[in-house]
C-alpha cells in the first residue's frame, strides 16, 4: 500500500512537470529535488539491500541520483522547448528536438549502466539488478505519466483540422 502511495506521488510530480509553462531554474530544481526524494523512497521499497551492503549501495545510489537530477532538469527544459515549438514546428526544429531527446535518453541509459556496474562491484549482481529494475520501472511509469499529459504534435494537428 505504501509503495503505491509513493509511486502515485511520483506520478503526480510527473504531471506537475507538464503544467509549468515557463519553469525557472529554482522551480526546476525544486521539482527535481522533490521527485528525487520520492523516487528514493520508492527505490527503498523496491530494492532489498543486505544490511552489510547498505552503506555502499546508498552512497552509490545518492551519486547516481545527483547525476540523474541534471538529466531530469535537462529533460524538463526539453519538454518546455517542445511545447513552445508546437506553434511553429518545421522539419528542422522537429529533427533538432528528436536529436536532443535521443541524447538525453542515451545519457540517462549510460548513467544507469555505469551505476549498475558500480553497485554490482560494491555489493553483488542481485542488488545491482534490483537497482536496475527499480529504475527502469520508475522511469517507465514516470515517462508514461508525463507523455499522457502532453498531446503529440499529430494530435494537435488532427484536432485543429476537425474545427
Amino acid at each position: 500500500m505504501k509503495l503505491s502511495i509513493v509511486l502515485l506521488a511520483i506520478f503526480f510530480c510527473g504531471a506537475v512537470y507538464t503544467t509549468y509553462g515557463q519553469t525557472s531554474d529554482a522551480e526546476a530544481e525544486a521539482i527535481v529535488n522533490l521527485l528525487g526524494v520520492q523516487k528514493k523512497e520508492a527505490v527503498a521499497k523496491l530494492v532489498y539491500v543486505e544490511p552489510k551492503d547498505s552503506v555502499a549501495f546508498w552512497k552509490l545510489y545518492d551519486e547516481y541520483d545527483q547525476l540523474n537530477r541534471k538529466t531530469a532538469k535537462s529533460r524538463l527544459a526539453l519538454y518546455e522547448k517542445t511545447a513552445h515549438s508546437y506553434s511553429n514546428l518545421t522539419p528542422e526544429v522537429a529533427d533538432t528536438l528528436a536529436t536532443q531527446y535521443f541524447a538525453n535518453r542515451m545519457g540517462q541509459e549510460k548513467t544507469l549502466e555505469e551505476y549498475y556496474k558500480k553497485i554490482k562491484a560494491a555489493t553483488n549482481a542481485v542488488t545491482a539488478f534490483q537497482f536496475y529494475q527499480s529504475e527502469v520501472y520508475i522511469l517507465t511509469q514516470l515517462r508514461a505519466s508525463i507523455m499522457q499529459q502532453i498531446p503529440t504534435y499529430g494530435q494537435l494537428v488532427h484536432a485543429s483540422k476537425k474545427r
